[in-house]
């Protein structure tokens, strides 16, 4: 027999060897994955299912986001403007430019932290005294219309966006909203409806120009009797957990800021969480 047919013995039993020593590793590997799911599975039942569930609790406790804007801030600066900012929750504090208080407010505001915009005078079909400087009028044109919202912002450098303050005209007339809009997309800022006015043109106008937008869903405090402003206050927090957030609108009056202090923790324990409109606007805009 010549070394080829002696090496071929030896060549096959190797092979033999190493077959074997493959399956007992592979075998191995099986038998201890096996062991550590199996561990996980017990571990994991040894965890009470309630805590299992519970691993999102937080966001599932959430019943609705309710945004608070409250208007006309810069007409006064005492204990009632004072009081929405002891609130201890987010507010947005929309204030009207041209008054005693509207750069002053402004500040103490933006350094408390809470989100301030521009409260926009627009026209409508009453007075706009102290605002004549900054009413945005049909019959302006562009650039004046362009001159006003810049100085709003101006005097109140901290605000990050716009709402108008009545503007039942203002907001139904296209060509006005153009203006307005192009404004908004150039300074980088958004827009709040606060709908005085089903013929309003706001929304279709701001996403053809692409400016951030959202929409008042409820006014608290039309009727400034505490049992209605309660009343409308629940409305907003049903709305919030129907539709996942609501936006509402007050004012700086005794009777708006008494009932949010009575009932604001009662929506808290609830589970709802109050937020600015910036965030509100953020999230509609991914969507």
């Amino acid at each position: 027999m010549n070394k080829l047919d002696l090496r071929t013995p030896v060549i096959y039993f190797l092979l033999l060897i190493v077959i074997i020593l493959l399956v007992v590793i592979k075998r191995i590997s099986v038998e201890e994955s096996m062991s550590l799911r199996s561990k996980e599975l017990v571990e994991d039942r040894d965890i009470p299912v309630d805590e299992r569930k519970n691993s999102n609790k937080k966001t599932e406790e959430i019943k609705g986001k309710i945004v608070l804007i409250i208007d006309d801030f810069g007409y006064r600066n005492d204990e009632i403007s004072d009081g929405f900012l002891n609130l201890d929750i987010k507010i947005t504090c929309a204030v009207i430019p041209g008054h005693a208080h509207s750069t002053s407010f402004s500040n103490k505001a933006s350094e408390k932290g809470f989100e301030v915009i521009v409260h926009m005078p627009m026209e409508n079909s009453g007075d706009n005294r102290g605002e004549e400087n900054f009413v945005l009028l049909r019959n302006l044109d562009s650039v004046t219309v362009r001159k006003r919202i810049k100085a709003a912002f101006k005097e109140i450098p901290q605000a990050i966006g716009m709402n108008n303050h009545q503007g039942s005209m203002a907001t139904s007339d296209l060509r006005v909203m153009n203006f307005v809009a192009e404004v908004l997309k150039e300074e980088n800022k958004f827009f709040v409806d606060s709908r005085t006015t089903p013929e309003t043109v706001a929304q279709e106008v701001m996403r053809l120009w692409r400016v951030p937008f959202a929409q008042r869903n409820v006014f608290l405090d039309n009727d400034l009797e505490e049992e209605k402003i309660l009343a409308q206050l629940e409305y907003l927090a049903e709305i919030a957990e129907r539709d996942g957030y609501a936006i509402g609108i007050g004012h700086v009056k005794s009777s708006t800021l008494e009932v949010l202090k009575i009932k604001i923790p009662d929506l808290i324990n609830e589970g709802f969480v109050f937020e600015n409109v910036s965030k509100i606007i953020a999230l509609d805009s991914v969507n």
